[in-house]
């Protein structure tokens, strides 16, 4: 469990190096200051948690969010397809 935590974050910052065209993330004291404005989700994402940590960062930013946490991230067995999903903020 830690090991998920430990990548999980690696993967939120690197992040920040994306640019303006994406959802910015959050960490989960951040977003207590802020208002959610739902959630999005992906699923099937081939590659790594940061591909689709990249995907719900954009969806994030195609509903109007300048702000994700990332509330939930899973790859089922060996696969190399991943699920995700993410609490938005505007």
């Amino acid at each position: 469990m830690k090991q998920n935590f430990a990548i999980f974050s690696a993967a939120l910052l690197a992040m920040l190096s994306l640019n303006s065209t994406a959802a910015m993330p959050l960490s989960d004291a951040d977003a207590q200051n802020l208002q959610s404005a739902g959630t999005v989700s992906v699923s099937g994402v081939r590659g790594t948690l940061d591909d689709a940590t990249r995907e719900l960062s954009q969806k994030a930013a195609e509903q109007g969010a300048s702000h994700y946490r990332v509330i939930g991230a899973q790859n089922p067995g060996d696969s190399s397809l991943w699920n995700g999903s993410a609490e938005i903020y505007r």
